[in-house]
């Protein structure tokens, strides 16, 4: 009889491995992103009761989209979109974990609540983070785009 060799581990066999103490570090651009998004609402925000959680607050503000010309409502000047961001939580965080869950550790957390919510609309859901002090981030959506240098432009 033929030896056959023994079957090669599959991705979906891989994919859940124990990843509990194996996070990733969060990526450099997310840092800035995030950085970028908090400083402008704890520059410009509103702040607004109400969240996702009991006793949140809801920091906003629709900045951009006007370029030179463009008045605060983002009408006039250039094509670009406006951005609308927003964060709930209990306070305006300064940063986000350096952390990241990895994508298999997911499934296995639920419920999972984020303390933590911070989102960009350009004019769709560019980039969602949700995280809690005590666990790593979770990147919910991320999209690259032209609104990455806009962002980054009106937090400088």
């Amino acid at each position: 009889m033929k030896d056959t060799n023994p079957p090669r581990e599959s991705v979906s066999t891989l994919s859940f491995r124990a990843a509990d103490a194996t996070p990733t570090v969060t990526a450099p651009v997310l840092l800035a992103l995030a950085a970028a998004a908090l400083s402008l609402l704890a520059d410009e925000g509103a702040a607004s009761p109400g969240g996702e959680n009991a006793g949140d607050t809801t920091w906003t503000i629709r900045a951009g989209g006007g370029g030179t010309g463009g008045d605060e409502t983002g009408n006039g000047g250039s094509d670009d979109a406006p951005l609308e961001i927003s964060c709930s939580g209990p306070d305006l965080p300064t940063g986000i974990p350096a952390e990241v869950a990895h994508p298999s550790v997911i499934p296995f957390e639920r419920p999972w609540v984020a303390t933590y919510r911070l989102k960009v609309h350009a004019p769709l859901i560019v980039l969602d983070l949700a995280w809690r002090d005590d666990d790593p981030l979770r990147i919910m959506t991320f999209s690259r785009g032209d609104w990455e240098a806009g962002l980054m432009a009106l937090a400088t």
